[in-house]
This record gives C-alpha cells, sequence and structure tokens, in this order.
C-alpha cells in the first residue's frame, strides 16, 4: 500500500501494509487532522522524515503523541529542529532560486520539539519498527535526507523533483551529495517508480514488477 496524503505544499505518504506501516513525513500541524485520521485508520507504527525542515517535520510533535509511535530521521538533520538555518541552503537555477526564496521564510521557522528515537542509517530494516521498507540514504539537499524504499518504489523526499521534468533536489546544502544521490537513484535497477515531496511521479523505462497502485 502506498497512500499520498496532500498536505499543501508536500505530498505525505502512507507505505506498507495495514497495521504494519509508516507515515513518510508530517507537513506542519495545521494538516494534523488530516494526517492522525489517515494515519490512525492504517495503523501506523513509526514516522519517518526525509528531512529536517519545517514543512517535512513540523507536525511530528502533535503527531508522535498522538498516535502513540517514534519518529526516526537521520541524525545529521537533527540539528535543524532547533536551529532551522543550521545547513545553509543554495540552488543553481532558475526554478530553484526562485522556490528557494519562496520558501525561506517558512524553512525558518521553529519546529514544535520532539525527540526522534530511530536513527535513519542507510539500509536500515524497519521491520523491527513494525514497518515495511528499508532507508535510502539520499545526502544532499540536506545532509540527512534518506528515503524509503518499498518493493520497487522509493519516496525520496526532496532528493527528487518532477514539475517540468525529472531532476534532483532544486535547491540543496551540499551540490555533489544532491548528484550523486539523484545518479544513484537512476541507476539502482530496483526502483521503477520514484514518489517525491513534491511535484508528479518519476518512471523509469524499466521492467516493472507488480507494485500496490498509489491512492490519493
Amino acid at each position: 500500500m502506498i497512500e499520498r496524503i496532500v498536505c499543501g505544499k508536500v505530498n505525505c505518504y502512507i507505505v506498507g501494509e495495514p497495521g504494519r506501516c509508516m507515515l513518510v513525513d508530517t507537513a506542519t500541524e495545521m494538516y494534523f487532522d488530516r494526517l492522525y485520521a489517515r494515519a490512525a485508520a492504517a495503523g501506523v507504527k513509526l514516522i519517518v522524515l526525509t528531512h529536517g525542515h519545517y514543512w517535512h517535520a513540523g507536525g511530528a510533535a502533535k503527531l508522535s503523541a498522538a498516535l502513540g509511535v517514534p519518529v526516526g530521521m537521520h541524525s545529521a538533520d537533527v540539528p535543524l529542529l532547533t536551529d532551522p538555518e543550521a545547513q545553509p541552503m543554495s540552488a543553481d537555477s532558475l526554478v530553484g532560486r526562485v522556490m528557494l526564496r519562496l520558501s525561506k521564510r517558512d524553512m525558518r521557522r521553529k519546529i514544535p520539539p520532539f525527540v526522534p528515537t530511530v536513527d535513519l542509517v542507510d539500509g536500515l530494516d524497519l521491520e523491527a519498527f513494525g514497518a515495511s521498507g528499508t532507508v535510502y540514504g539520499l545526502r544532499g539537499h540536506t545532509y540527512g535526507s534518506v528515503g524509503v524504499l518499498y518493493e520497487n518504489v522509493l519516496i525520496a523526499g526532496d532528493a527528487a523533483s518532477n514539475f517540468f521534468s525529472p531532476c534532483r533536489a532544486k535547491s540543496y546544502a551540499d551540490r555533489a551529495a544532491a548528484d550523486a544521490s539523484y545518479e544513484r537513484i537512476k541507476e539502482d535497477s530496483r526502483i521503477t517508480t520514484v514518489y517525491a515531496a513534491h511535484g508528479r511521479p518519476i518512471f523509469f523505462d524499466r521492467p516493472r514488477p507488480v507494485m500496490t497502485p498509489i491512492a490519493d
């Protein structure tokens, strides 16, 4: 099961099987009711944050408390929870610079405090936390950006986007790492579909195993 939940600027996802699934990203507290209803109904056991920016982690504290589940994120992004400018961001395209300028005010907002208890290192099997999938390291947009690989699908956060055409992160803390992460995605023959936090899905022209269709 992969369920997309549109929360303003961000796509959040429920990934896994009912009763053994995770919520990937939480948007902000504004979307608590929408996310809580869907997550509770699906039996979410874990909240996974693809990175530590406000639009992805702002609702984590309230949702974690209400659902009674832990929050996982990469330890490299923990400083962003208390200092939104701990990782200066850059962009190298017109679209990227415009998007970065428009998002800077939101990115500076303080995230309601919580303590992530699961360090999402590359390759971590999430079965141990009651969910289905594997952590997929995607450093570059932030130093601790991660995705989740589930069956033949990658939930990529901001490491990939597809507004006008598929590409790597429009903005980044580390450009070389962002490039390398996107190349990793393109070269991984297991991945046939990428769902990003912003924009449309990306489909690769590869033999596609049977997968659970996304639900809007």
